[in-house]
């Protein structure tokens, strides 16, 4: 039989079979024993490809065993298919629709988490000295979420249509085009350390973002409906992947990954009729090429090298869940969202699977990367432990948030509940008509966040201009935000915190300051990190002191000296005892006798006020013995002659001395 030649690789026909029908098999027993197992089907694919890998190596009883597939060369292009086809859906699921009304705080989330996470990945990179690219690609590793585990854990637990869920999902979804934003940039940066220039690379890049946002706004729409006249599925099904891989082409050539190219393309088809169709026809194909991309990526994984990687997985398992549960939960509560809502936020997007998957693949098959062969199993061993921890935490997310709620000190959560107050009227959804001027905030951070790349990426000078023009931008901004808070904190009811304050510009100059601080914190950040990197921790450390500060300041000038912040949240005990009726604190006089009673009145006030002695007779007893009238006769005054009966001689003789 003759053996076809694939890029220069000779191919034994009956070996691909073979080793293509052992990956089909493999990773179905991977998935089912993963779905037993409660987890992602992902974790069962990377470990059966692992298993089968050339790189596994054992002896039992004088067997050895070094694997079934030895030749990965046509897998590996089987891997990208399936990998070109997952993110083609993933540009399908993004659609701007879908953002509208999760907009802003899913934005503002996306962009601090995979802000936050690059930032800390690059720290990790350049104090284990890797080089710039490698860091890169580690930064993308750890910062990348998993859409997959995400929603996979929202409906194990029920949580789809929890009120925070639409926002979690809509900051999922801007991390997954964040992603291929960065993954654009880390794959110029291997074309750049081959011959081009930085200028030439953002030429390159703005052209192909260019190109396909003239495809969504002026081409798709006007020919989308002769793409709905094909009736065969057959035909539909050659016309999306061509579509695809063409796309996946058309980023080579330029000098991007191939697979940015199907995700844009899907973000194109994502306003269109067309989507349903697409995901109906063509999944079958993407579930199993994507099962033989994640067996592929197993199969590069070297065990060999697990004892190297060990030092990074326990840097970078903490840091993770440090920023995603604190950090990303902390800025959820100062957007607005309740202390629950937000650390159930941070905690389920802790995960991860395909995104690190991608980035590990993409820059081990890079030849500028130099660390690419501790990459894969680092980003093996790594989504395989959060994958784990994350449903476990999304599952405890109310515990995780009495702990946090107990060990913050009450000044910290004081100050974070003005902020939180008073920020959910302007960055939640609102529809109070007084703050939509605050649209010009949004403005400004648009343009602040591009000075930041600007000032990331621009050479010398122009990263000074860019540096001062973001901190014009700042002081705009504390202007702007600190008129419109004042107006929002004089509607918001802040009495049950211990605020006594009546002028709210104590508080909207408490928020607009913080805010204005952590701006230019990270403009300085992102300006020094070039020069000295281990700057932006000196940075840090003085910007939690000011803002200790500065909290302690609006703590004392602003609320109650006797109230409490220490008691922690409030927890609902049931009463030992039975509460008795409210009783007032004094006796009622008792009622004064008929007239017609041979009682005696009461001699004084005092006696009024007591209870009855035990001469005391029932109403139906209006006759009272003979021995109690001649002993009450002295003391009684007769009201109403008329209403008791004639008395002797004896007795008026008595009442006339009286």
């Amino acid at each position: 039989m003759a053996e076809p030649v694939w890029e220069g690789v000779m191919i034994a026909t009956d070996s691909v079979m073979f080793e293509v029908g052992v990956i089909m098999l493999v990773s179905f027993i991977g998935a089912a024993l993963a779905s037993k197992a409660k987890q992602s089907v992902i974790l069962g694919y990377i470990l059966a490809g692992i298993l089968i890998g050339p790189y596994i190596h054992f002896t039992i009883g004088g067997f050895t065993y070094d694997g079934l597939v030895k030749d990965t060369e046509f897998i590996r292009f089987l891997s990208e298919m399936g990998l070109t086809l997952l993110m083609f859906f993933v540009g399908l699921g993004f659609s701007v629709t879908k953002l509208k009304k999760t907009k802003t705080p899913a934005i503002i989330l996306a962009l601090m988490d995979v802000g936050i996470g690059m930032f800390l990945g690059i720290l990790i990179g350049f104090a284990l000295d890797w080089p710039l690219v490698d860091t890169v690609f580690l930064a993308g590793v750890i910062s990348m979420s998993s859409v997959a585990i995400t929603g996979k854990a929202l409906q194990e637990l029920e949580r789809i249509s929890s009120p925070e869920t639409e926002y979690l999902l809509g900051m999922v979804i801007v991390e997954s085009f964040l992603s291929m934003v960065l993954l654009t940039i880390a794959g110029g940066l291997m074309f750049e350390s081959g011959s081009s220039s930085m200028s030439q690379l953002i030429v390159g890049i703005l052209a192909f973002y260019g190109f396909f946002i003239f495809l969504a706004i002026l081409v798709v729409p006007r020919v989308v409906k002769y793409f709905e006249r094909i009736k065969s599925d057959e035909l539909f099904v050659l016309f999306a992947l061509g579509l695809v891989f063409l796309s996946a082409a058309l980023a080579q050539v330029a000098g991007v990954p191939a697979i940015i190219g199907a995700f844009f393309l899907g973000m194109v088809f994502a306003e269109t009729k067309l989507v349903e169709r697409m995901e109906d026809r063509i999944s079958p194909f993407r579930d199993a090429l994507v099962a033989v991309f994640f067996v592929a990526f197993g199969m590069l994984i070297d065990l060999s090298m697990l004892g190297m990687i060990v030092p990074l997985l326990l840097i970078a398992i903490p840091v993770v869940l440090f920023y995603e549960v604190i950090l990303v939960s902390a800025i959820s509560y100062l957007l607005g969202f309740a202390s629950r809502s937000a650390i159930f936020m941070g905690t389920s997007i802790t995960g991860r699977a395909s995104e690190a998957v991608m980035y590990a693949s993409v820059g081990s098959s890079s030849p500028a990367v130099v660390k690419g062969a501790e990459l894969n199993p680092f980003a093996g061993a790594f989504c395989f432990v959060m994958s784990i921890i994350s449903p476990g935490l999304m599952k405890h997310s109310s515990k995780v948030t009495g702990a946090l709620t107990r060990v913050t000190p009450s000044v910290l959560r004081y100050g974070g509940s003005l902020i939180n107050r008073t920020m959910s009227k302007i960055i939640l959804p609102s529809g109070l008509k007084l703050f939509e001027r605050t649209k010009r905030l949004e403005v400004l951070v648009i343009c602040y966040f591009a000075t930041l790349v600007a000032v990331m990426v621009l050479p010398f000078p122009y990263e000074i201009i860019s540096f001062l023009v973001g901190a014009a931008l700042v002081g705009i901004t504390y202007q702007t935000l600190e008129a419109d808070l004042y107006i929002v904190v004089r509607i918001t009811n802040f009495d049950n915190l211990g605020v006594v304050t009546r002028d709210p510009g104590h508080i909207s100059r408490y928020i607009a300051g913080f805010v204005s601080l952590s701006l230019v914190t990270i403009l300085s950040i992102a300006y020094l990190f070039r020069l000295w990197w281990a700057s932006s921790l000196v940075l840090l450390l003085a910007y939690f002191i000011i803002v200790m500060l500065m909290t302690r300041t609006v703590y004392q000038v602003t609320r109650t000296p006797s109230f409490n912040l220490k008691a922690g949240p409030v927890v609902r005990r049931p009463a030992k005892k039975k509460q008795k009726p409210f009783q007032p604190n004094f006796r009622a006089p008792a009622p004064r006798p008929d007239p017609g009673w041979d009682v005696d009145p009461p001699s004084s006030r005092t006696e009024a006020l007591q209870e009855p002695g035990p001469e005391w007779r029932p109403e139906t007893d209006r006759t009272p013995p003979e021995e109690d009238r001649e002993a009450a006769a002295p003391k009684r005054k007769r009201r109403n002659a008329e209403a008791t009966p004639a008395p002797d001689l004896a007795e008026e003789e008595k009442w006339g001395r009286l």
